[in-house]
């Protein structure tokens, strides 16, 4: 008997370490992406056959980039340049298309020159993608007179 309540706690001690390890790595992933940038939410669809990822977006200096909701890569899956983007109208996900952890969201036609894609946003996120879309990169003098 000893011996299964001794297999028993090494094996609840190691699924514990196990689950703190992914949560810490998570927190410091999603910490890492952000670097003080905002981030957001959101789902993408490469063409309108495809199901939606979920990731979040980061809204950069220059870029929007696209990473992955899952792993442990901090590198962007997709970057779109903020010259390049252009943003169609928002039009509200149909009961098929809802996605559960973005409620209320909307979808939203993009491209970037090359391709057609579309992204999955709630109403402030895309609000403010649009501002930031249409506002000058930082350090562009411009003059509004």
């Amino acid at each position: 008997m000893p011996t299964v309540l001794v297999s028993t706690e090494i094996v609840i001690g190691t699924l514990l370490v196990v689950a703190v390890v992914v949560l810490a790595t998570t927190f410091l992933r999603r910490r890492y992406i952000a670097k003080g940038l905002p981030l957001t939410l959101c789902g993408l669809r490469r063409s309108p056959s495809d199901r939606w990822r979920l990731g979040l977006i980061r809204f950069g200096d220059n870029a929007l980039e696209w990473y992955t909701l899952g792993g442990v890569s901090v590198r962007p899956r997709h970057r779109w340049l903020r010259q390049r983007l252009l943003l169609d109208v928002p039009e509200p996900l149909s009961g098929s298309e809802s996605l559960p952890l973005l409620p209320g969201a909307s979808r939203v036609p993009c491209s970037d020159g090359d391709r057609d894609f579309e992204l999955a946003l709630q109403g402030p996120a895309y609000t403010a993608l649009r501002s930031w879309q249409e506002a000058a990169p930082p350090g562009y003098n411009v003059n509004v007179a």
